[in-house]
Protein backbone atom coordinates (compact mmCIF):
# COMPACT_ATOMS: atom_id res chain seq x y z
CA UNK A 1 0.00 0.00 0.00
CA UNK A 2 2.76 2.39 0.92
CA UNK A 3 4.60 1.56 -2.31
CA UNK A 4 1.53 2.44 -4.35
CA UNK A 5 1.16 5.79 -2.60
CA UNK A 6 4.84 6.60 -3.07
CA UNK A 7 4.69 5.74 -6.80
CA UNK A 8 1.69 8.01 -7.26
CA UNK A 9 3.53 10.84 -5.51
CA UNK A 10 6.73 10.24 -7.50
CA UNK A 11 4.97 10.20 -10.88
CA UNK A 12 3.97 13.91 -10.96
CA UNK A 13 7.47 14.85 -9.89
CA UNK A 14 8.93 12.85 -12.78
CA UNK A 15 6.51 14.42 -15.22
CA UNK A 16 7.46 17.85 -13.94
CA UNK A 17 11.15 17.07 -14.43
CA UNK A 18 10.50 15.83 -17.98
CA UNK A 19 8.59 19.02 -18.81
CA UNK A 20 11.36 21.18 -17.40
CA UNK A 21 13.98 19.19 -19.31
CA UNK A 22 11.95 19.47 -22.53
CA UNK A 23 11.52 23.21 -22.05
CA UNK A 24 15.25 23.57 -21.51
CA UNK A 25 15.95 21.62 -24.73
CA UNK A 26 13.54 23.83 -26.67
CA UNK A 27 15.18 26.95 -25.29
CA UNK A 28 18.62 25.64 -26.22
CA UNK A 29 17.47 24.92 -29.76
CA UNK A 30 15.92 28.35 -30.05
CA UNK A 31 19.12 29.93 -28.78
CA UNK A 32 21.16 27.96 -31.29
CA UNK A 33 18.82 28.90 -34.14
CA UNK A 34 18.89 32.54 -33.08
CA UNK A 35 22.69 32.53 -32.87
CA UNK A 36 22.95 30.86 -36.26
CA UNK A 37 20.64 33.42 -37.83
CA UNK A 38 22.55 36.23 -36.15
CA UNK A 39 25.83 34.90 -37.57
CA UNK A 40 24.29 34.67 -41.05
CA UNK A 41 23.03 38.24 -40.78
CA UNK A 42 26.42 39.51 -39.62
CA UNK A 43 28.19 37.76 -42.48
CA UNK A 44 25.68 39.02 -45.06
CA UNK A 45 25.94 42.57 -43.71
CA UNK A 46 29.75 42.57 -43.75
CA UNK A 47 29.83 41.07 -47.25
CA UNK A 48 27.37 43.63 -48.63
CA UNK A 49 29.17 46.52 -46.90
CA UNK A 50 32.55 45.45 -48.34
CA UNK A 51 31.12 45.01 -51.86
CA UNK A 52 29.29 48.35 -51.66
CA UNK A 53 32.41 50.20 -50.50
CA UNK A 54 34.50 48.62 -53.27
CA UNK A 55 31.87 49.49 -55.89
CA UNK A 56 31.64 53.14 -54.82
CA UNK A 57 35.42 53.39 -54.70
CA UNK A 58 35.66 51.98 -58.23
CA UNK A 59 33.10 54.49 -59.49
CA UNK A 60 35.02 57.38 -57.92
CA UNK A 61 38.51 56.33 -59.02
CA UNK A 62 37.64 54.31 -62.18
CA UNK A 63 39.58 51.40 -60.74
CA UNK A 64 42.83 53.26 -60.18
CA UNK A 65 45.48 50.93 -58.82
CA UNK A 66 46.34 53.13 -55.83
CA UNK A 67 42.84 54.58 -55.32
CA UNK A 68 43.94 58.00 -56.56
CA UNK A 69 40.98 60.05 -57.82
CA UNK A 70 42.94 63.19 -58.78
CA UNK A 71 42.12 64.12 -62.35
CA UNK A 72 39.88 61.08 -62.81
CA UNK A 73 36.28 61.69 -63.76
CA UNK A 74 33.86 59.51 -61.77
CA UNK A 75 31.73 56.96 -63.60
CA UNK A 76 28.21 58.27 -64.11
CA UNK A 77 26.63 55.17 -65.66
CA UNK A 78 25.76 51.61 -64.75
CA UNK A 79 27.99 48.83 -66.11
CA UNK A 80 27.00 47.14 -69.35
CA UNK A 81 27.50 43.39 -69.66
CA UNK A 82 25.35 40.43 -70.76
CA UNK A 83 23.22 38.78 -68.10
CA UNK A 84 24.42 35.32 -69.10
CA UNK A 85 27.56 34.18 -70.92
CA UNK A 86 26.07 30.85 -71.98
CA UNK A 87 25.06 32.20 -75.39
CA UNK A 88 28.55 33.62 -75.98
CA UNK A 89 30.25 30.30 -75.21
CA UNK A 90 27.67 28.48 -77.33
CA UNK A 91 28.46 30.69 -80.32
CA UNK A 92 32.20 30.19 -79.88
CA UNK A 93 31.80 26.41 -79.59
CA UNK A 94 29.55 26.37 -82.65
CA UNK A 95 32.12 28.28 -84.72
CA UNK A 96 34.93 25.94 -83.66
CA UNK A 97 32.90 22.82 -84.49
CA UNK A 98 31.65 24.22 -87.80
CA UNK A 99 35.09 25.24 -89.00
CA UNK A 100 36.61 21.96 -87.80
CA UNK A 101 34.03 19.75 -89.50
CA UNK A 102 34.21 21.82 -92.68
CA UNK A 103 37.97 21.31 -93.06
CA UNK A 104 38.31 17.82 -91.60
CA UNK A 105 38.06 16.08 -94.99
CA UNK A 106 40.58 18.32 -96.72
CA UNK A 107 43.13 18.13 -93.91
CA UNK A 108 42.75 14.33 -93.79
CA UNK A 109 44.57 14.06 -97.14
CA UNK A 110 47.85 14.95 -95.47
CA UNK A 111 47.41 12.94 -92.26
CA UNK A 112 48.42 9.34 -91.57
CA UNK A 113 45.33 8.91 -89.35
CA UNK A 114 42.97 9.68 -92.19
CA UNK A 115 39.74 11.48 -91.39
CA UNK A 116 40.41 11.43 -87.64
CA UNK A 117 43.80 13.06 -88.09
CA UNK A 118 42.33 15.65 -90.43
CA UNK A 119 39.58 16.47 -87.93
CA UNK A 120 42.15 16.85 -85.13
CA UNK A 121 44.22 19.24 -87.25
CA UNK A 122 41.17 21.21 -88.36
CA UNK A 123 39.68 21.50 -84.87
CA UNK A 124 43.07 22.59 -83.48
CA UNK A 125 43.39 25.37 -86.04
CA UNK A 126 39.78 26.47 -85.51
CA UNK A 127 40.10 26.41 -81.70
CA UNK A 128 43.31 28.44 -81.77
CA UNK A 129 41.82 30.92 -84.21
CA UNK A 130 38.56 31.53 -82.32
CA UNK A 131 39.80 31.37 -78.73
CA UNK A 132 42.90 33.48 -79.37
CA UNK A 133 40.78 36.11 -81.13
CA UNK A 134 38.23 36.06 -78.32
CA UNK A 135 40.62 36.25 -75.38
CA UNK A 136 43.77 37.98 -76.65
CA UNK A 137 42.35 40.47 -79.14
CA UNK A 138 38.84 41.03 -77.79
CA UNK A 139 38.69 40.41 -74.04
CA UNK A 140 42.12 41.82 -73.23
CA UNK A 141 43.32 43.95 -76.13
CA UNK A 142 40.26 45.88 -77.28
CA UNK A 143 39.00 46.41 -73.72
CA UNK A 144 42.40 47.75 -72.61
CA UNK A 145 42.32 50.21 -75.50
CA UNK A 146 39.15 51.67 -73.95
CA UNK A 147 40.92 52.41 -70.65
CA UNK A 148 43.22 55.36 -71.43
CA UNK A 149 43.32 56.30 -67.72
CA UNK A 150 45.51 53.23 -67.23
CA UNK A 151 48.63 54.27 -69.18
CA UNK A 152 50.60 51.03 -68.82
CA UNK A 153 47.74 48.76 -69.90
CA UNK A 154 46.77 51.16 -72.68
CA UNK A 155 50.33 51.31 -74.04
CA UNK A 156 50.67 47.52 -73.87
CA UNK A 157 47.39 47.12 -75.76
CA UNK A 158 48.50 49.58 -78.46
CA UNK A 159 51.51 47.36 -79.13
CA UNK A 160 50.02 43.96 -78.42
CA UNK A 161 46.75 44.19 -80.38
CA UNK A 162 48.37 44.81 -83.82
CA UNK A 163 50.84 41.98 -83.16
CA UNK A 164 48.00 39.62 -82.20
CA UNK A 165 46.01 40.61 -85.28
CA UNK A 166 49.04 39.86 -87.50
CA UNK A 167 49.54 36.47 -85.83
CA UNK A 168 45.87 35.48 -86.22
CA UNK A 169 45.93 36.61 -89.86
CA UNK A 170 49.11 34.63 -90.51
CA UNK A 171 47.57 31.55 -88.85
CA UNK A 172 44.59 31.64 -91.21
CA UNK A 173 46.87 32.43 -94.15
CA UNK A 174 49.07 29.41 -93.39
CA UNK A 175 46.07 27.11 -92.89
CA UNK A 176 44.64 28.21 -96.24
CA UNK A 177 47.99 27.58 -97.96
CA UNK A 178 48.17 24.14 -96.33
CA UNK A 179 44.78 23.29 -97.76
CA UNK A 180 45.91 24.72 -101.10
CA UNK A 181 48.98 22.48 -101.12
CA UNK A 182 46.87 19.43 -100.25
CA UNK A 183 44.56 20.10 -103.21
CA UNK A 184 47.49 20.60 -105.58
CA UNK A 185 49.23 17.45 -104.32
CA UNK A 186 46.03 15.39 -104.72
CA UNK A 187 45.58 16.66 -108.28
CA UNK A 188 49.21 15.91 -109.10
CA UNK A 189 48.95 12.35 -107.83
CA UNK A 190 45.70 11.82 -109.72
CA UNK A 191 47.24 12.94 -113.00
CA UNK A 192 50.52 11.11 -112.34
CA UNK A 193 52.21 13.95 -114.09
CA UNK A 194 55.18 14.66 -111.84
CA UNK A 195 56.44 13.32 -108.56
CA UNK A 196 55.10 15.18 -105.54
CA UNK A 197 57.51 17.59 -103.92
CA UNK A 198 58.12 18.18 -100.23
CA UNK A 199 56.48 21.63 -100.38
CA UNK A 200 53.31 20.23 -98.85
CA UNK A 201 55.15 19.85 -95.55
CA UNK A 202 56.13 23.53 -95.43
CA UNK A 203 52.92 25.63 -95.58
CA UNK A 204 54.39 28.27 -93.25
CA UNK A 205 57.41 28.77 -95.51
CA UNK A 206 55.10 29.23 -98.49
CA UNK A 207 52.91 31.63 -96.49
CA UNK A 208 55.98 33.75 -95.68
CA UNK A 209 56.51 34.26 -99.40
CA UNK A 210 53.01 35.81 -99.59
CA UNK A 211 52.22 33.63 -102.57
CA UNK A 212 48.62 33.94 -103.80
CA UNK A 213 46.10 31.14 -103.36
CA UNK A 214 45.71 28.77 -106.27
CA UNK A 215 42.35 27.20 -105.39
CA UNK A 216 38.98 28.67 -104.53
CA UNK A 217 38.70 26.42 -101.43
CA UNK A 218 41.83 27.96 -99.91
CA UNK A 219 40.47 31.47 -100.43
CA UNK A 220 37.14 30.51 -98.89
CA UNK A 221 38.93 28.91 -95.94
CA UNK A 222 40.91 32.10 -95.34
CA UNK A 223 37.77 34.27 -95.53
CA UNK A 224 35.89 31.91 -93.20
CA UNK A 225 38.73 31.83 -90.68
CA UNK A 226 39.08 35.63 -90.63
CA UNK A 227 35.31 36.03 -90.29
CA UNK A 228 35.24 33.74 -87.27
CA UNK A 229 38.25 35.60 -85.84
CA UNK A 230 36.41 38.93 -86.12
CA UNK A 231 33.30 37.45 -84.49
CA UNK A 232 35.41 35.98 -81.69
CA UNK A 233 37.16 39.32 -81.09
CA UNK A 234 33.80 41.12 -80.97
CA UNK A 235 32.42 38.61 -78.48
CA UNK A 236 35.51 39.04 -76.35
CA UNK A 237 35.27 42.84 -76.39
CA UNK A 238 31.61 42.73 -75.32
CA UNK A 239 31.99 39.86 -72.83
CA UNK A 240 32.13 42.35 -69.95
CA UNK A 241 31.99 46.10 -69.40
CA UNK A 242 34.63 48.04 -71.32
CA UNK A 243 36.09 49.37 -68.05
CA UNK A 244 38.12 46.47 -66.72
CA UNK A 245 36.88 45.42 -63.30
CA UNK A 246 33.70 47.54 -63.31
CA UNK A 247 31.39 44.69 -64.28
CA UNK A 248 32.98 42.35 -61.72
CA UNK A 249 32.53 44.92 -58.94
CA UNK A 250 28.88 45.41 -59.91
CA UNK A 251 28.18 41.66 -60.00
CA UNK A 252 29.72 41.20 -56.55
CA UNK A 253 27.53 43.98 -55.18
CA UNK A 254 24.37 42.57 -56.78
CA UNK A 255 25.10 39.10 -55.38
CA UNK A 256 25.89 40.45 -51.90
CA UNK A 257 22.79 42.67 -51.90
CA UNK A 258 20.56 39.76 -52.94
CA UNK A 259 22.05 37.58 -50.21
CA UNK A 260 21.49 40.28 -47.61
CA UNK A 261 17.87 40.71 -48.72
CA UNK A 262 17.29 36.95 -48.51
CA UNK A 263 18.70 36.81 -44.96
CA UNK A 264 16.58 39.78 -43.87
CA UNK A 265 13.43 38.08 -45.17
CA UNK A 266 14.15 35.01 -43.06
CA UNK A 267 14.40 37.03 -39.85
CA UNK A 268 11.34 37.23 -37.58
CA UNK A 269 9.52 40.53 -37.85
CA UNK A 270 10.42 43.22 -35.33
CA UNK A 271 8.73 46.53 -34.71
CA UNK A 272 11.91 48.53 -34.43
CA UNK A 273 13.23 47.32 -37.77
CA UNK A 274 10.03 47.18 -39.80
CA UNK A 275 8.84 50.75 -39.29
CA UNK A 276 9.44 53.02 -42.26
CA UNK A 277 8.48 56.58 -43.09
CA UNK A 278 6.48 57.74 -46.12
CA UNK A 279 9.56 57.69 -48.36
CA UNK A 280 10.37 54.10 -47.44
CA UNK A 281 13.28 54.99 -45.18
CA UNK A 282 13.67 53.11 -41.88
CA UNK A 283 12.76 55.11 -38.80
CA UNK A 284 15.72 53.71 -36.85
CA UNK A 285 18.98 55.62 -36.90
CA UNK A 286 20.93 52.60 -38.12
CA UNK A 287 23.41 54.53 -40.23
CA UNK A 288 24.48 56.92 -37.50
CA UNK A 289 23.44 55.41 -34.18
CA UNK A 290 26.17 53.77 -32.14
CA UNK A 291 23.66 51.51 -30.40
CA UNK A 292 21.87 50.33 -33.54
CA UNK A 293 21.55 46.59 -33.96
CA UNK A 294 23.07 44.65 -36.84
CA UNK A 295 19.61 44.15 -38.28
CA UNK A 296 18.92 47.89 -38.31
CA UNK A 297 22.27 48.62 -39.92
CA UNK A 298 21.65 45.89 -42.53
CA UNK A 299 18.26 47.35 -43.43
CA UNK A 300 19.74 50.83 -43.77
CA UNK A 301 22.58 49.47 -45.94
CA UNK A 302 20.13 47.63 -48.20
CA UNK A 303 18.14 50.84 -48.72
CA UNK A 304 21.32 52.77 -49.50
CA UNK A 305 22.36 50.19 -52.10
CA UNK A 306 18.91 50.34 -53.70
CA UNK A 307 19.14 54.14 -53.79
CA UNK A 308 22.46 54.01 -55.64
CA UNK A 309 21.04 51.58 -58.21
CA UNK A 310 17.98 53.83 -58.64
CA UNK A 311 20.19 56.90 -59.13
CA UNK A 312 22.14 55.10 -61.88
CA UNK A 313 18.88 54.33 -63.70
CA UNK A 314 17.66 57.90 -63.32
CA UNK A 315 20.96 59.31 -64.61
CA UNK A 316 20.86 57.00 -67.62
CA UNK A 317 17.28 58.04 -68.40
CA UNK A 318 18.15 61.73 -67.99
CA UNK A 319 21.13 61.37 -70.34
CA UNK A 320 18.93 59.59 -72.89
CA UNK A 321 16.29 62.34 -72.70
CA UNK A 322 18.95 65.02 -73.11
CA UNK A 323 20.35 63.34 -76.22
CA UNK A 324 16.87 63.01 -77.73
CA UNK A 325 16.13 66.66 -77.03
CA UNK A 326 19.40 67.77 -78.60
CA UNK A 327 18.73 65.61 -81.64
CA UNK A 328 15.20 67.01 -81.98
CA UNK A 329 16.49 70.59 -81.65
CA UNK A 330 19.15 69.95 -84.31
CA UNK A 331 16.59 68.44 -86.67
CA UNK A 332 14.30 71.45 -86.11
CA UNK A 333 17.08 73.88 -86.97
CA UNK A 334 17.92 71.91 -90.09
CA UNK A 335 14.26 71.91 -91.19
CA UNK A 336 13.99 75.64 -90.62
CA UNK A 337 17.19 76.28 -92.56
CA UNK A 338 16.01 74.07 -95.41
CA UNK A 339 12.61 75.84 -95.60
CA UNK A 340 14.14 79.32 -95.85
CA UNK A 341 14.35 80.67 -99.42
CA UNK A 342 17.87 81.13 -100.80
CA UNK A 343 19.15 84.74 -100.80
CA UNK A 344 18.76 86.67 -104.03
CA UNK A 345 21.87 87.46 -105.99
Amino acid sequence: MSDTIQSRIRRPMQNRELLQRGAADVNDRLDQATQKMSDRLTYAYQRAAAAFTAYLNFKDTRGSRFGDDEGVRPIMRAPAYPESHIMTFSILAGMVLFEGVLNAYFFSKGSDLGLLGGWIQAITVAFTNVIASFFIIGFLGLRMLQNPHRPFSFAAACIFVPVAVLLITFLNFSAAHYRDLLEINAATLALADVAPSGEILTPITRALTFAPFETLEALLLFILGMTFAVIGAFKGATFDDRLIGYGAAHRRLVAASSHLAAVLKQLPSGRSADQFDEDGEPLVSASVGDHATTRERAIALKHEIDDVFAEEVEEALAASRSRRQQRAARDTREDVYASEPPPRA
